[in-house]
């Protein structure tokens, strides 16, 4: 039975199709929904961190991208709920997404994940990484990925 749904988003087309399918889970199953957005870590080259006039700008650019992770999340969450959710939580993880994808499933006993793919093929999906890939390898609850 399913009880707890993460669903992965960046607002994307194949992440936004991902939460409509994961709304569809949770209100089927009466199941919690759990919508998470990663904010990538793209760190600064270290002598850059040197610079202080930097440092107001790493500062300015966490606060640009964790509002626009909140809108990204606000706007999941009202879908969700339109379509029938009626456990829905939001989150906002940091670092390498499939990573943080994974360890959030991990720490709050998720039983299925939900993510979308952009199916970029086999040969790209291998030189350009892909988060779904890495999820379905190394996650411990049911994956399901949408296309």
């Amino acid at each position: 039975m399913i009880k707890k749904i993460l669903v992965a988003t960046d607002a994307s087309a194949a992440s936004n199709r991902a939460v409509i399918e994961a709304t569809y889970l949770a209100s089927t199953h009466e199941a919690e929904l759990l919508i998470l957005h990663v904010i990538r870590d793209m760190q600064l080259p270290s002598q850059m961190k040197k610079v202080p006039e930097l440092e107001e700008f790493a500062n300015t650019r966490e606060d640009i991208l964790r509002k626009v992770a909140e809108d990204i999340l606000k706007e999941a969450a009202d879908s969700a709920r339109a379509g029938g959710a009626s456990k829905v939580q939001t989150a906002i993880g940091s670092g390498d997404p499939a990573t943080s994808v994974i360890g959030f499933a991990k720490r709050r006993n998720v039983d299925t994940i939900v993510v979308g793919t952009r199916g970029l093929g086999k040969v790209k999906g291998l030189f350009m990484g892909s988060v779904s890939r890495k999820i379905v390898n190394n996650a411990e609850a049911n994956c399901l990925i949408v296309r």
